[in-house]
């Protein structure tokens, strides 16, 4: 840093001083208004020691600063282009590793997808198996309600039925036997069973 500056600084004097000089040329140029004949020793000789001058104590001065600027300068692009190198292999690296996750990812997903798929087939052929399973004992309990409720039916119709046909025997045999008849049933009944008639 203190080098760049006393290069800003040389510079800058340079600079300032070359202006002044062109500027002092053009005036003076501008002035004359009459016709000079331009000799070499007469006029080139001395600006051109003068700018010699100049150009050594700038080279003098310069010299090692410059040298030093343009290493350093060197040295810095140097480390920032190994620098870049490093970053770029860095993020290479970096971006190989993500897509290899992305593959594994992609895999993963593959993988569980297709597991999943298989649960949810055994899971649907276990439904079905125990919806059938379920299915078969509704059929037998249903089968056995109606065979219970069938044998009450046919109970309760037997009963009404041997009522139905007592009731009916009862009657007609109301009707075909008199009273005669009926007591003479009754003392030959007691006397059977052992009262006295």
């Amino acid at each position: 840093m203190k080098n760049l500056k006393k290069i800003r600084g040389v510079v800058s004097c340079t600079a300032a001083t070359l202006v002044f000089a062109a500027i002092a040329f053009a005036e003076e140029a501008g002035h004359g208004g009459h016709e000079e004949t331009i000799t070499f020793m007469g006029d080139w000789l001395p600006r051109l020691v003068n700018f010699a001058i100049i150009a050594g104590v700038v080279v003098y001065f310069l010299r090692k600063p410059a040298r030093d600027f343009f290493k350093n300068r060197t040295s810095e692009i140097a480390k920032a282009l190994e620098e870049s190198q490093l970053a770029r292999e860095r993020a290479v690296a970096a971006l190989a590793e993500m897509d290899r996750k992305i593959k594994d990812l992609e895999a993963e997903m593959g993988r569980l997808i297709a597991d999943a798929r298989n649960r949810g087939e055994k899971d649907k052929e276990a439904l079905i198996v125990e919806g059938g399973k379920v299915a078969q004992d509704v059929q037998a309990q249903v089968k056995q309600g109606i065979a219970i409720e069938l044998q009450k039916a046919r109970t309760t119709h037997a009963d009404e039925a041997a009522l139905l046909s007592l009731e009916l025997a009862e009657g007609k045999s109301m009707e075909t036997i008199s009273s005669q008849d009926q007591e003479r049933i009754v003392k030959e009944y007691i006397s059977k069973v052992g009262g006295k008639g």
